[in-house]
């Protein structure tokens, strides 16, 4: 069994704005920072076999951070990367409401008409692909891994049974982090 440990990257400036952030990056804030130290010294007791993170820059700096006390190769994963906003990323609700308004919807069907808007199935069977990977890559170990807050909830959403799109999974805090026994029985 893989024990993981799924972690949201700390607070950027784009989450601070309220700006939706996907496929794009902006760097952590100085609270984001702080919260990747104070996880950082909350796991540095736990000894991982093995260290992940998304691609983008906010996940690897908060996987830099804990990896302070690890002192492990930190690699990194595509399958590990938010889930793409399409004309949405960058952008505040009062700046185009009328593509908001159709990702409210998301939560209702999987199906949103906004140009490269990844539908919440694919991000799902991404998710899920990528922990059976590290789980194939890393059988009975400990893996931190570095991610976003999508990418979190639909999987928080296959293991709850509930549809890829449902908000029944709460969007997992920034610099939190969820043990998850892989796989799941």
């Amino acid at each position: 069994m893989t024990q993981f440990f799924l972690i949201r990257h700390g607070e950027t400036q784009w989450n601070r704005q309220g700006r939706l952030q996907g496929s794009q990056d902006s760097p952590l804030t100085e609270t984001g920072l702080a919260q990747a130290h104070s996880l950082a010294q909350d796991l540095r007791q736990q000894r991982f076999d093995a260290l992940y993170a998304s691609p983008l820059l906010r996940a690897r700096r908060t996987a830099e951070i804990i990896n302070q006390y690890q002192r492990l190769p930190l690699l990194t994963h595509p399958g590990l990367s938010e889930r793409n906003f399409g004309d949405l990323e960058g952008r505040r609700r009062d700046e185009r409401p009328e593509l908001w308004q159709a990702m409210t919807l998301r939560f209702q069907q999987n199906s949103v008409d906004v140009p490269g808007f990844e539908p919440a199935d694919s991000l799902s069977r991404r998710a899920m692909t990528t922990l059976a990977s590290l789980h194939q890559c890393h059988p009975d170990a400990s893996v931190a891994v570095v991610t976003h807050g999508e990418w979190l909830r639909v999987v928080g959403n296959a293991l709850a049974g509930h549809a890829p799109w449902s908000d029944a999974t709460e969007l997992q805090g920034n610099a939190s982090v969820v043990m998850l026994n892989w796989p799941v029985q």
